[in-house]
């Protein structure tokens, strides 16, 4: 039996409208994009804090204590606390982690590239990237609120062009019948 569908444009379509709506709430309104999910986010740790304390409580009532768990959720309650009443502080503390993350694994691909054959073809790919990585980590450093905006704003300029595209394959696939072929 032959079927023709093209009813998944209209996911293409609201993919893409949403990837468009993001992409310009994230270059037109960064920082308080920023601040605004890191806030909720720290808000929903603090809740599975709350709920995962109480879960560690109800079961030292019933003689099931586990430490990890209490620990686990001593923990996600001070990130959630932080998060969600110092989100800024947070997010620069979060910001700066990355640039020395980064600059770690700058430093350990340029080790791994001076370390390899000189007849290793990629050996320059080491090098390039190991430097370009270690920037990245030491400029987040310097400013790592401005960084984080800068970052949402390239996502968000992703966003629009995916957002673009999906709307072009969206509309092609409204107006093209697919011919499928189904057993039955």
């Amino acid at each position: 039996m032959k079927k023709y569908s093209n009813n998944n444009w209209g996911l293409l379509l609201v993919s893409g409208l949403i990837a468009l709506f993001y992409g310009i709430l994230a270059i037109f309104a960064a920082q308080g994009l920023i601040l605004t999910i890191v806030t909720y986010f720290g808000a929903l740790i603090l809740v599975a804090s709350l709920v995962m304390l109480y879960g560690v409580y109800s079961n030292y009532k019933h003689h099931f204590f586990n430490t990890y768990d209490l620990i686990q959720g001593l923990i996600m309650l001070i990130l959630g606390v932080m998060l969600t009443f110092f989100s800024q502080h947070s997010l620069q503390l979060f910001v700066i982690i990355i640039g020395i993350w980064a600059i770690l694994v700058g430093i350990i691909q340029l080790y791994t590239a001076f370390n390899l054959p000189k007849s290793y073809i990629g050996k320059p790919s080491f090098i390039i990237n190991g430097l370009i990585t270690i920037v990245f980590g030491v400029s987040l450093l310097f400013n790592p609120f401005e960084m984080a905006r800068v970052m949402v704003v390239l996502t968000g300029i992703l966003a629009i062009v995916v957002g673009i595209i999906l709307l072009y394959l969206a509309i092609k696939l409204k107006g093209l019948r697919v011919k499928i072929e189904t057993d039955l």
